[in-house]
């Protein structure tokens, strides 16, 4: 029996809905009915009532439903005793690790929170950019550290991964979206199309992967009023947030934000997609430190980020 499993038959006793609870789960309703079904197999008990549309609770699906939250407490509880007890015994000097400004500035400030309870930012951060850190790991020689976090456009993926003698192990998948105010952007609308983000005035981030996806994306429509190309992240936020611009973010960035209500991210219509995941040289972690960050890595993103997860597999991304 899955905990997966049991948090979503808890989703669909809240909502009373498969539909509802699905959308609040960002999971797609088959995969969630599907889920619930092999639970119902498994304890040999139907959990729901199906009136059309409607559902309600049997008996056996009111006393599971204490029970499931007590299962989903005490995993919580079994795997908060136990990193306690991994971090007592791998206490050791900060770890070196390189990482791309993406990762650098922005997934240890987005996921601030979830990564100390993890005690995953107990780390010295040197920032390189893409090409340094495939140059590095290249060669062992050069190597001033076991493991590295990358963002690697899909493209580059297959050519990342024939030609690294290093192993990489990918954390999430994500897409370029759209970001600005209501004053540029239509909350209404679905989607926007690159030719009609090409003619809006844009403030962007200059950041050479980023140049590289976007150049990729609007090579047939070029930007037409690009008002801020800067590492100036505050400036660029000031323009945004004054209506005068609108920025690039990603789907991932967007998900783990706190939604201020003013700021809107939506989807580009062929839209580019990137993995976040560690280069990392196992013959050179002589004592397991840097695999054990990385596997802990991997367990506080599917944990805190199931839900994103499901809805942007890791398609096409070898795991190591």
């Amino acid at each position: 029996m899955r905990i997966e499993s049991l948090q979503y038959f808890l989703e669909v006793a809240k909502t009373g809905s498969f539909s509802l609870a699905a959308r609040q789960l960002y999971v797609s309703q088959q995969g969630l009915s599907k889920a619930v079904q092999t639970l119902e197999r498994e304890l040999g008990v139907d959990l729901f009532e199906r009136m059309g549309k409607r559902i309600r609770l049997t008996d056996a699906g009111r006393d599971l439903v204490p029970l499931a939250r007590t299962c989903i407490e005490d995993q919580k509880a079994l795997e908060e005793a136990m990193r306690m007890h991994a971090e007592r015994s791998q206490a050791h000097e900060p770890m070196r690790l390189i990482a791309m400004p993406f990762a650098a500035s922005g997934l240890f400030t987005l996921m601030k929170d979830v990564l100390e309870v993890y005690g995953l930012r107990d780390v010295i951060l040197v920032e390189k950019s893409l090409p340094e850190i495939l140059h590095d790991a290249a060669a062992p020689a050069r190597r001033s550290a076991t493991a590295a976090m990358v963002v690697v456009p899909d493209r580059m993926l297959a050519c990342l991964e024939e030609n690294l003698e290093a192993d990489y192990v990918p954390l999430f998948r994500s897409n370029i979206v759209i970001a600005g105010t209501k004053a540029l952007l239509s909350p209404r609308k679905r989607a926007y199309s690159i030719d009609e983000i090409a003619r809006m005035p844009i403030a962007y981030y200059n950041e050479p992967v980023l140049e590289t996806i976007l150049g990729d994306m609007f090579h047939e429509h070029p930007f037409e009023q690009v008002i801020m190309h800067a590492s100036n992240l505050s400036m660029i936020n000031e323009y945004v947030a004054s209506g005068r611009a609108v920025t690039f973010s990603d789907s991932f960035s967007a998900y783990m934000s706190e939604n201020d209500g003013e700021t809107l991210s939506l989807p580009i219509k062929g839209a580019a997609s990137f993995t976040v995941g560690f280069v990392y040289a196992p013959d050179a972690d002589t004592d397991g430190c840097t695999r054990s960050y990385i596997d802990r890595f991997k367990s506080c993103i599917e944990e805190a980020c199931g839900p994103y997860l499901a809805k942007h597999p890791l398609t096409g991304a070898r795991r190591s």
